[in-house]
């Protein structure tokens, strides 16, 4: 694995906080998902080769939560605003495969730019 013992703890730190209702779940949630994809650790998460690494909890069902708490349109708008600033928007269009679903995604950052001002 390239990417550092300090990335993985904080997503096995933020595994049980993804799925609160509050503002710091909220913010556990973005900070989850930038982090998989930022270091490209989507499919080590949803594979579940980190939990059989030992980082128990770090799975696709953690994954799928941070999409799955009513916020998915923030969730992602804020993921895409922080690819677009760190350069790693090729990691999400990869990993979310279909063109059609990335300019969604995108739309949700640009939309909640708009209502900003």
């Amino acid at each position: 694995m390239s990417h550092n013992a300090a990335t993985i703890n904080e997503l096995f730190r933020l595994r049980n906080k993804v799925g609160l209702s509050t503002a710091s779940g909220f913010k556990a949630r973005v900070r989850f998902v930038q982090l998989a994809y930022r270091h490209n650790l989507v499919r080590e998460i949803t594979s579940y080769h980190l939990w059989d690494l030992g980082y128990e909890g770090l799975g696709e069902r953690t994954f799928d939560t941070c999409f799955e708490m009513g916020d998915s349109p923030e969730v992602i708008a804020e993921l895409i605003r922080d690819a677009r600033v760190h350069g790693y928007t090729g990691n999400i269009e990869i990993e979310v495969g279909s063109p059609d679903c990335f300019a969604r995604w995108c739309g949700y950052a640009d939309r909640q730019q708009e209502l900003a001002f």
